[in-house]
């Protein structure tokens, strides 16, 4: 099959929510403590936050973050982060088992999203916390009259409400890996209740349920709990040290996420067509399961989470939310040491895609030649299969004032470029920026010493109604075009 891409700038699909670009912080190794936040480091400001992390967390623009978990909100008690620090009680954590300080918590949360301009997304605890807890937590956030938890907000200094906007109920409670386990009938009881009255006290906050593989529970949550939720959740892990059982992975995510829109609309929920799906845990992760996670991304992973962030756009009406899984250190976009940060490949990717993609999807189609593949993939090796999965995947977007236009073009093939014709109806004869994210091989790494192995070159090219472009192998492109 001849491989042709054909764009029209002026047939506007959809909007692209912003939410797809978002991260996720969690108290697992040193993604909090020795990652965004080290109090004592010549790195780090006056508040504890390394100011590194800081400059290349604001240049991929993170317009939400998750927090505190993951597994570790099982058993945290939100009050114990609060106030004077020297006067924050260490606890176990159960989950990750380590000792955790409370040095940071949600007013060091808070204040960590008002610096990158991310939209705070709050996990409550449901393992062993209750109703209660999960309420004032709201209240102290959100509440703006003379209530304790608002005035206690006020007394440690924060006279303004947080307003805080996302509240996911939990953290994969259907896992007995999880602090306070449930069964799909459990969960949605318990579910039910938390968001309904935190919606009592603050109807605008929008809440997330916990959804997962078995179709069986997220039906049940559905049915039973979805009148009072806006989202329900997904998670994603995949992974291998073959490559295309890495990046065809993009394909079986983009089908289950289908599928789980599918199962909400036949469930028996009023607010069937409203839910929507957040992604809120996504990532490479095979190699390692110790309580640091330190994954040693390459360039495959970074090709990987090209492909998603691209597919993303294509659905984002139907998953608004997206969280890679995590930001810094553990699963890390960034990784951290003493004396400097090296950006991965991931973090590469959102630093090529979420600087040069439009607010609205266009119409792209998209001829290529396609794989089946079988295959392992995550740490525990789930088997899995995918049919169809294309060598050449893109999308097309424009900036909201409609004067550029962005396509995003994934290159799958490992060993061979690709030289193929595209079409872009309206465009005139004219140099456009070009974007290439790419390394020497599918298993380069960035280092401390060597920090621009994978890295994006930017070079121009001369595009018209009909050119043709040759892509790189195991690369992502963006031709980005000024329109009169």
């Amino acid at each position: 099959m001849a491989y042709e891409i054909s764009v029209n700038p002026s047939k506007t699909v959809k909007p692209v929510s912003k939410y797809i670009y978002g991260h996720f912080t969690e108290h697992l190794g040193r993604c909090i403590y020795g990652g965004i936040y080290e109090e004592g480091s010549p790195l780090s400001d006056h508040r504890g936050f390394r100011k590194d992390v800081l400059e290349a967390i604001k240049k991929i623009k993170v317009p939400i973050l998750r927090w505190p978990g993951g597994n570790f909100v099982s058993n945290y008690h939100w009050e114990d982060g609060i106030g004077p620090k020297d006067q924050r009680p260490v606890r176990f954590d159960l989950a990750w088992q380590q000792e955790e300080t409370n040095r940071f918590g949600t007013d060091e949360f808070i204040e960590y999203c008002r610096e990158i301009k991310a939209e705070p997304y709050i996990c409550v605890n449901l393992g062993t916390g209750t109703l209660d807890e999960a309420l004032h937590w709201l209240e102290y956030c959100n509440g703006k009259g003379n209530t304790y938890y608002a005035q206690l907000r006020r007394k440690y200094g924060h006279p303004e409400p947080y307003n805080v906007k996302f509240w996911g109920i939990g953290n994969e409670m259907y896992g007995e890996w999880q602090v306070g386990h449930m069964t799909a009938d459990e969960y949605a009881r318990v579910a039910k209740e938390y968001a309904k009255w935190m919606k009592v006290f603050d109807p605008s906050i929008k809440t997330i349920a916990v959804g997962c593989d078995d179709h069986e529970w997220n039906l049940k949550v559905l049915n039973q709990a979805g009148d009072v939720f806006d989202y329900i959740s997904y998670h994603f892990y995949t992974g291998s040290e073959n490559y295309y059982e890495t990046v065809s992975t993009v394909y079986l995510l983009e089908q289950r996420l289908i599928g789980l829109k599918r199962l909400i609309e036949t469930s028996r929920t009023k607010r069937r067509n409203e839910i929507k799906i957040a992604l809120d845990e996504w990532n490479v992760w095979y190699r390692v399961m110790d309580n640091k996670l330190e994954e040693p991304y390459d360039l495959t992973d970074g090709i990987f989470a090209c492909g998603v962030l691209i597919m993303l756009q294509r659905i984002s009406d139907i998953v608004p939310i997206a969280n890679l899984a995590q930001l810094v250190n553990a699963l890390g976009a960034i990784h951290t040491e003493k004396n400097g940060i090296i950006l991965t490949p991931v973090y590469k990717a959102f630093e090529l895609i979420v600087n040069h993609s439009g607010e609205k999807l266009v119409e792209t189609i998209v001829e290529t030649e396609t794989y089946d593949i079988e295959g392992k993939m995550f740490y525990f090796k789930t088997p899995f299969k995918v049919y169809d999965a294309k060598l050449l995947d893109a999308t097309a977007t424009i900036s909201e004032d409609g004067k550029k236009l962005y396509l995003a073009v994934v290159n799958y093939n490992k060993d061979s470029e690709i030289r193929c014709p595209i079409k872009i109806k309206g465009c005139g004869k004219k140099q456009a920026k070009v974007y290439v994210l790419n390394g020497p091989d599918i298993k380069a790494r960035n280092t401390l010493e060597k920090p621009n192995v994978v890295d994006i070159v930017e070079k121009t090219t001369i595009v018209d109604e009909e050119f043709e472009f040759t892509f790189e192998p195991h690369s992502c492109t963006v031709i980005e075009v000024e329109r009169s």
